[in-house]
């Protein structure tokens, strides 16, 4: 399954849930307004394919000519470049030298997680609580002789640990663990054994560090709550077919702000 046909498949993603965390409003906006594509997500994905599908990189991409397009020359080159690669994500030089350069060090640091992997698996199941149609796409994953290990590949600014620990709060990276490890158990993949996730946790710029986090178990079970708090206002609200927005609510200054009573 592609991923353009993965994303018309109908079904409740982690991206778009986690906008219910700010109200309803936000996530009926976002599952009917799709963010506009980006440069830094173009590059993810590409790292994305590289690293996990390369067998299949050069029909999703294409890397552009160097030539002057303000020139004759230049631009017929240009222009039977893009018929022959029509439908693919164009990479300058400079890009797909740093895709490879990301994938060689995720390569070098992670093949051990890596190996023997199944990767952009695409899953579809019915949440055992509300019944919601969800979906995931989940980078790698793999059955061993004593456990299931799930693979999820991010590019990141800083892998250190504590950073990567506040980007996962910030974005929901351990929600979107616990959502996917629900899929694989709801689907019994894993056949009863117990899982275990990990980040790979690439820098997009040299030196390309890569920092392999395995998630504790205890992250594990807060990201379930969360994700059951966030399908819960879901189910509300399609029950209702309602979506408020932030409703109404009470002024409290937090401690920081108070002053001590104390003239300087």
């Amino acid at each position: 399954m592609t991923e353009a046909e993965y994303r018309a498949y109908p079904g409740v993603n982690k991206s778009t849930l986690w906008e219910i965390r700010k109200s309803p409003m936000h996530y009926k906006w976002a599952l009917e307004n799709p963010g506009e594509d980006t440069a830094a997500l173009r590059m993810g994905r590409a790292i994305h394919a590289m690293v996990l599908q390369p067998d299949e990189f050069d029909e999703q991409y294409a890397i552009a000519p160097c030539v002057d397009r303000r020139t004759k020359e230049g631009k017929a080159v240009w222009a039977q470049f893009c018929e022959e690669n029509e439908g693919k994500d164009i990479l300058t030089q400079d890009e797909i030298e740093t895709v490879k350069a990301t994938a060689k060090a995720v390569y070098g640091a992670a093949s051990d997680l890596l190996a023997m992997a199944e990767t952009e698996v695409p899953l579809f199941w019915d949440d055992r609580r509300t019944g919601i149609r969800c979906k995931c796409r989940v980078d790698a994953m793999k059955e061993t002789a004593d456990k299931f290990i799930m693979i999820d590949l991010k590019t990141t600014k800083d892998a250190s640990t504590d950073a990567f620990i506040r980007e996962a709060i910030r974005y929901g990276y351990h929600v979107q663990a616990s959502f996917y490890k629900s899929a694989v158990e709801t689907l019994g993949l894993n056949h009863g054994k117990p899982i275990e996730w990990w980040f790979v946790a690439v820098e997009k710029q040299a030196p390309f560090a890569v920092n392999k986090i395995r998630v504790s178990q205890s992250v594990l079970d807060e990201g379930l709550f969360q994700a059951w708090k966030l399908m819960d206002r879901l189910d509300e609200c399609l029950r209702t077919d309602t979506w408020p927005g932030y409703g109404s609510n009470e002024m409290v200054l937090p401690e920081w702000a108070v002053s001590d009573g104390e003239e300087d």
